[in-house]
């Protein structure tokens, strides 16, 4: 059993137009809404891959009641949010224009101190409550903390030990203040590589810099650490080794949730014991079927099982660095 962990859970109202004239009425057809939130569509994938997975986070107001009915006529899961003060958020995107994505994003429900104290208190009753083999902390959090997902982390690794595996799918200061120390560290991060650059301060022009990058102490004790290229697949870090990891070409209806698709596939295979190298592919594959769907966090199990045989992982050799 999977714990996902989503602090901003999200209505997603996703409207298609051929354009968008400011200034004046723009009259669309229904939009297509979804729930979004990155721990929420991992933990879909997690459960149309057959394991059973407890989703929780905050919620609050109509927005966040919406937002669990939904859940709760999926079907899929142990629902375990924490309601709290306040109206859950609504993301708007508009696809307008060729392939021009506007979009308008609430901050979302706001995490005060009493209410962290609270939350951990949540999370830490679910592991006392489920047997849980791996957990997945993932996006953003409205609080004026910037250390939240730093004490987050702490605060289950001093339940759960220094080897339990935790991924963590966020980016920002939030990840900056993770990498800072080395008190607990994460077992798998999946930054692409414009919040890698982001987190180091500089651009990133080729593969021998990101490997370089790679090795920095940052980034030690570390076990996965995935840099996600879109349509070029993936660089990844185990341990101390580097593989480059290549994707098919696919006809793509929607880039939206497809890392979250790779956290969740990822969290899948480590529960199941899979090797490295199947645990990146199945991870992989699992992105790639989630690009071929509208709905955000859907794979097909065959479609996943075909790529993983069309996936490629080489090692790095020619620009590994002895750590």
């Amino acid at each position: 059993m999977i714990l996902t962990i989503t602090l901003n859970p999200s209505m997603d109202y996703n409207y298609l137009v051929s354009s968008l004239n400011l200034d004046q009425v723009n009259r669309v057809e229904n939009p297509h809404t979804s729930i979004g939130g990155k721990g929420i569509n991992a933990g879909r994938v997690i459960a149309q891959s057959g394991e059973e997975v407890v989703l929780t986070g905050i919620l609050g107001g109509p927005v966040g009641k919406m937002i669990l009915d939904t859940l709760i006529a999926e079907e899929r899961y142990q629902l375990e949010f924490l309601t709290v003060e306040g109206n859950s958020r609504n993301a708007i995107t508009i696809m307008h224009d060729g392939n021009t994505h506007t979009e308008l994003v609430e901050r979302g429900l706001y995490l005060s101190k009493e209410n962290q104290q609270l939350f951990f208190q949540h999370v830490g009753d679910l592991l006392k409550k489920y047997a849980i083999d791996a957990i997945c902390i993932s996006g953003s959090v409205n609080s004026d903390d910037a250390h939240f997902h730093l004490h987050l982390l702490g605060f289950i690794r001093s339940i759960v030990g220094e080897d339990f595996p935790i991924l963590m799918d966020i980016s920002g200061d939030q990840l900056k203040n993770v990498l800072s120390q080395q008190a607990v560290r994460p077992s798998f991060i999946k930054p692409n590589t414009h919040e890698l650059e982001e987190l180091v301060g500089s651009a990133i022009q080729t593969t021998e810099e990101l490997v370089t990058i790679l090795h920095d102490p940052l980034f030690d004790n570390i076990e996965t650490i995935m840099i996600s290229q879109g349509g070029d697949g993936a660089i990844v870090k185990h341990h101390s080794m580097i593989y480059d990891v290549q994707i098919p070409e696919v006809a793509i209806v929607n880039t939206t949730g497809c890392g979250d698709s790779t956290v969740g596939g990822m969290a899948f295979a480590i529960s199941k014991g899979y090797t490295f190298e199947a645990a990146i592919k199945y991870a992989m594959a699992c992105g790639i079927s989630n690009s071929l769907f509208e709905t955000n966090g859907t794979i097909d199990k065959n479609q996943v099982l075909k790529y993983i045989q069309t996936i490629q992982i080489t090692e790095i050799k020619e620009l590994s660095i002895n750590s």
